[in-house]
């Protein structure tokens, strides 16, 4: 009897230390339902993104009759256009990689190498950056909206001969071709002057079919603009770099200059800095509907990698984008060259990782629309 009394006094205390295991093991799949939606979203890079690709600039809708602008009811003070990066992308781009490793990095469609940094000859130290002069040629822009009581808000930069470069999804819906583009002193938006949109039907057929996110403005002659004339006697500001010409950039310093929400009443020029992390091919449009469900819109189906044999339409950077920033510089500081405007944000889902979504000029199909 005491045997058997001691037997079943064993058996009991294996299965309570079997159900507590089970427990404990089961608590570790537990999920937040953030994570659980960013993991349910994972791709691989090769192929498109399952969520929008683009989220119009909530800093950018119609303000109010007031002049205040009204945000719509998705729109937080957060990072603009949710642009989801795949899980497997963020864990590939974690450690980012040397400029030699980068260099020779293998092309997963056409099998071709770029060429190392061996081969290559050796560069001249670059002369310190010309902060002044970037801070001088990047605009804040403001177009009417249709209805003429509110108006979109964005960010562009000057290119020289009075061209201002800026995002299409900016200025596409503007109620009028001529819009405000505002020149800053000390980083605050101080000039006041008006420029003309190239035409906005061409613009909206490349954002909407082609998924293209440029669009210029271009400002008077200066002979015969006076208000002009006074503050800028010889010639408007411009960015005095080159637009970058090589696909090597993955792990360079990109630098994002803007007018982000998070000053108030996005009244100052902000420079945020990040590393060159993964580039992004268009692999289509797709017309998304908006999270309150009051209007649809066209959007690229993106296609991350991090082929450098190559120029490819976007380049994907761990650099902050708030509202605002849309159609501001992307700078790419290690090689002193311009990479293109802003599209918008992002946040890698439950990663909590942070990135910016920039235009490459360099990339052919920009380079063929160019002025």
């Amino acid at each position: 009897m005491v045997m058997l009394k001691y037997a079943l006094f064993s058996v009991g205390i294996i299965a309570a230390l079997l159900i507590v295991g089970r427990m404990r093991f089961g608590a570790s799949d537990l999920m937040l339902p953030q994570e659980r939606s960013h993991q349910d979203a994972s791709a691989t890079p090769e192929s498109p993104a399952t969520t929008p690709a683009a989220v119009p600039d909530a800093s950018e809708a119609p303000a109010g009759a007031g002049g205040k602008i009204q945000l719509p009811l998705i729109a937080k003070k957060e990072f603009a256009a949710p642009v989801v990066l795949p899980q497997k992308i963020i864990s590939q781009i974690a450690p980012v990689p040397p400029a030699s490793a980068a260099s020779s990095s293998v092309s997963t469609t056409s099998g071709v190498r770029a060429p190392s940094a061996a081969t290559l000859p050796p560069q001249p130290p670059l002369p310190p950056l010309d902060e002044k002069a970037i801070f001088s040629a990047v605009v804040k822009i403001e177009c009417p909206s249709e209805d003429r009581k509110g108006k979109y808000v964005g960010a562009g930069f000057a290119m020289p001969h009075g061209v201002i470069m800026t995002a299409a999804h900016l200025i596409k819906d503007s109620g009028s071709d001529v819009c405000q583009v505002i020149f800053p002193r000390d980083r605050a938006p101080s000039v006041y002057l008006s420029g003309r949109t190239e035409d906005r039907n061409q613009v909206r057929k490349r954002h909407d079919e082609q998924g293209i996110d440029i669009a210029f403005v271009f400002m008077p002659l200066l002979a015969g603009y006076p208000e002009a004339h006074a503050v800028f006697p010889d010639a408007y500001p411009f960015i005095p770099y080159p637009i970058c010409t090589s696909p090597t950039l993955l792990g360079d310093t990109i630098l994002h200059f803007g007018y982000p929400s998070s000053f108030q009443n996005n009244s100052y020029l902000d420079a945020s800095e990040g590393k060159a992390a993964a580039y992004a091919d268009i692999n289509g449009i797709t017309e998304e509907l908006s999270e309150d469900q009051t209007y649809t819109f066209k959007s690229p189906v993106f296609g991350y990698t991090r082929d450098q044999s190559q120029m490819h339409p976007y380049l994907i950077s761990r650099s902050p984008s708030f509202y605002g920033d849309s159609g501001g510089l992307g700078f790419d500081a290690t090689r002193q060259c311009i990479v293109g405007p802003d599209r918008g944000g992002t946040i890698g889902g439950g990663a909590g990782e942070n990135f910016s979504v920039f235009m490459v000029l360099g990339w052919e199909g920009a380079r063929a629309i160019l002025p």
